[in-house]
């Protein structure tokens, strides 16, 4: 529709503007808003205070270049990274006889102590990455 560019009087510019407002409204009525299910590309969040907590849900927002989710309770969750790699120890596996050298003992001491540093550089890498308290 176009509208008069030089109407007599006011009442036909509203007219005309509520007019033009109803069919707007209903065209925002018909269209439907399309989901983000996936990007083209990476998402930036800019650092941000920590917002208000919201109604329902969680909101997810960025805070010194930490991910962080808050909570409707008002719980501030850090989303952890990623821990660095713990290499698997070797486990030498031998047959149970009645009796063991000293060879074959070393073996087995060896054994649980290369499992012993893997626990524990495992549990730091945990620790490091903030999925487990200290």
């Amino acid at each position: 529709m176009t509208p008069d560019q030089f109407p007599p009087d006011q009442n036909r510019i509203i007219a005309a503007l509520e007019r033009r407002i109803a069919d707007l409204e209903g065209l925002v009525r018909q269209t439907k808003g399309a989901p983000v299910t996936k990007a083209s590309g990476p998402f930036f969040l800019p650092n941000s205070g920590t917002p208000d907590n919201p109604v329902g849900g969680a909101l997810i927002y960025a805070s010194g270049g930490d991910l962080r989710a808050l909570t409707a309770g008002g719980q501030v969750l850090q989303i952890p990274g990623q821990g660095y790699a713990v290499a698997d120890p070797a486990f030498p596996l031998t047959n149970a006889t009645p009796t063991y050298t000293q060879g074959q003992v070393q073996t087995i001491v060896n054994t649980v102590d290369n499992h012993q540093t893997a626990i524990l550089l495992l549990l730091a890498s945990l620790r490091s990455a903030g999925h487990i308290d200290t």
